[in-house]
């Protein structure tokens, strides 16, 4: 796993490779959150998103990454790796930078085993938030949207 920025070549531009991107929102910090992710595969876009209606923004960011993985990892060829984008410093901190982990404590071994899992097969890398990323803006909308459900006690 390396992080770069949105902007370099690396091994994820190769074919066989999925784009994916990742957000997090909560309304209040903590309050209704909700998590998405869209996977970007050759023969189409697959996207999933859900809430809670009391939460934080960190664990909506690292539930929308956990959620990614496990749908990589569950429709994967043995070729295929993962460039994953996420506006989230945090996560790439935690997930990838040894930063100290002091809150979700729970989700962190299932993220670390799906990333052991795909060894040499994932990139973490760092998009700006509400810019000029369609994919980020998508699921931007997406954990929105799932928040709000949340937050209306999971009603439309």
């Amino acid at each position: 796993m390396t992080a770069s920025s949105a902007s370099s070549t690396t091994a994820a531009a190769t074919a066989g490779w999925v784009t994916a991107y990742t957000d997090g929102a909560c309304s209040g910090n903590p309050g209704p959150g909700g998590w998405a992710y869209r996977l970007e595969w050759d023969g189409g876009v697959e996207e999933g998103s859900g809430g809670e209606p009391h939460t934080t923004n960190n664990r909506m960011e690292l539930v929308a990454a956990r959620e990614a993985l496990r749908a990589f990892t569950a429709r994967r060829r043995p070729d295929q790796g993962l460039a994953l984008y996420v506006d989230s410093r945090n996560v790439i901190g935690w997930l990838q930078e040894g930063w100290r982990r002091k809150a979700n404590l729970d989700l962190f071994p299932e993220i670390d085993a799906l990333l052991r899992g795909l060894r040499g097969l994932v990139e973490l890398r760092h998009v700006r938030a509400h810019q000029d990323s369609a994919g980020n803006n998508r699921v931007d909308q997406l954990a929105v949207a799932a928040a709000r459900q949340a937050a209306a006690g999971g009603r439309p």
